[in-house]
């Protein structure tokens, strides 16, 4: 968190609040759902487990942990349903073990709006040493030939007799709520993931909406980016940094005297101002199609794109990185006006921009690139360092802001009116009831 990256936006019911809190003060049902509990399940059943930690304690369960003894009981509790929990007790060990949160001040960002953080820990139980090489020496030592070239006889007695080494192995990722907006985040592209951390939440008490970015064009995202590279501006200087770039090596390109005008073609290959007068720039990594029925050509280097982009007539953009700018005049102490770029928010635009399967709008490459600046100013100029409820709360607020930003650019580019909804908005279609298998996004 804090800097580059991916995060799912679910819908969340404002009116489940109350429900959620009183959840929270449940030492019994934080038990329960506490990494400590998946921790012991993980441990003492091979089985794959989510539990949660507080905001402030990603490792609470290690600073303050659970005797071996007590292992199995609190891994059994934890995988009963709520009905049968409550027909059963825990020993004061467990009970009043400081392994895991059970208050509302312990997840609870702020201390008048309704913001909560937590970690999300996923457990598995995975293999730590490599399976195959293990077999290659079993097979050298006991058959004296390559494993591939036993009988299949052999082969069952080599692996019967190999041992590989496994461990809980443990993924965390923060999860925030926002019952003012109404939304959670969580960073994490896993559907798997997404999946189970919907399930915990709603065992919470927390109720899940599924959302989607939703705007009427059915390739909206392609159209955006081709609207923004319509309208771009500096369009002869990209062509000439572009041509500059294939007749020589990039630390022999001449730099230009315009800082500002040097940062944007060293870094974009599109830039375009909005009517609100933020800037559009799209940069790489992107894919262009050159032709309406041509496969799509990725490339890491903006001047490639502005290349490919002008050999045909027909050429698209099918996804880039999109960077929101401000344009800031300041005057120096000597009088001296100097003009440049403030970079506020940073996002990947394709076809992958939602997760259906799970009910989630997606902000992939997410970055706020001056937040990590503007924090440690504040600190330099006022001598306090913000709290860790605060460090999160302000990135809370900051992706609430994004999300108005980016939501309200869109409409722009797209040309929507103010009557007609669009942004991210609950889906039509209810989400699977099953969990997806894993996918690594």
């Amino acid at each position: 968190m804090f800097g580059r990256g991916s995060w799912a936006i679910v819908g969340l019911v404002k009116e489940s609040l109350d429900a959620f809190r009183t959840n929270l003060e449940d030492r019994m049902a934080m038990a329960a759902s506490s990494q400590m509990a998946a921790s012991a399940i993980t441990r003492q059943f091979g089985l794959d487990a989510l539990g949660v930690n507080p905001f402030s304690a990603p490792r609470l369960d290690e600073e303050n942990p659970l005797g071996p003894e007590h292992q199995e009981e609190l891994s059994r509790f934890a995988t009963l349903d709520q009905e049968a929990r409550a027909k059963h007790s825990l020993t004061a060990e467990i009970f009043d073990c400081e392994g895991y949160g059970f208050t509302v001040e312990e997840f609870q960002l702020h201390t008048t709006m309704p913001w909560y953080g937590l970690w999300a820990v996923w457990n598995e139980w995975k293999h730590v040493t490599d399976l195959p090489s293990v077999k290659e020496q079993r097979s050298y030592v006991l058959l004296e030939r390559p494993y591939r070239f036993l009988q299949t006889t052999d082969k069952k007695t080599v692996d019967q007799e190999t041992l590989g080494g496994t461990a809980a192995v443990r993924k965390q990722v923060p999860v925030l709520l926002d019952f003012n907006e109404g939304r959670v985040y969580i960073e994490s592209t896993n559907k798997k993931l997404i999946y189970a951390i919907i399930v915990r939440l709603q065992q919470l008490g927390a109720e899940i909406i599924p959302v989607a970015w939703t705007y009427r064009q059915p390739n909206w995202p392609e159209e955006i980016l081709n609207k923004l590279y319509e309208g771009t501006q500096y369009r002869d200087d990209f062509v000439k940094r572009a041509d500059e770039a294939k007749r020589f090596k990039a630390n022999e390109i001449e730099k230009l005297e315009d800082r500002e005008l040097e940062s944007i073609v060293a870094n974009y290959f599109s830039m375009t101002q909005l009517p609100s007068d933020f800037w559009c720039g799209i940069s790489s990594p992107a894919q262009v199609r050159l032709q309406e029925t041509s496969p799509a050509i990725g490339v890491k280097a903006a001047t490639s794109a502005t290349t490919l982009l002008d050999m045909t007539s027909d050429a698209k953009v099918i996804s880039g990185r999109v960077t929101f700018q401000e344009r800031v005049s300041i005057t120096s102490k000597e009088g001296e006006e100097r003009t440049f770029r403030r970079d506020l928010l940073c996002i990947d635009v394709n076809d992958r921009i939602n997760l259906t399967d799970v009910g989630a709008a997606m902000l992939r490459g997410f970055d706020l690139p001056t937040l990590r600046k503007d924090v440690q100013r504040e600190i330099r100029q006022t001598k306090q360092v913000p709290s860790i409820e605060q460090f999160w709360g302000n990135w809370l607020h900051e992706l609430n802001n994004a999300v108005r930003t980016i939501e309200a650019a869109f409409r722009e580019i797209l040309d929507i009116d103010g009557d007609e909804q669009a942004g991210v908005l609950p889906m039509q279609i209810a989400v699977k009831e099953e969990a997806p298998e894993l996918v690594n996004a």
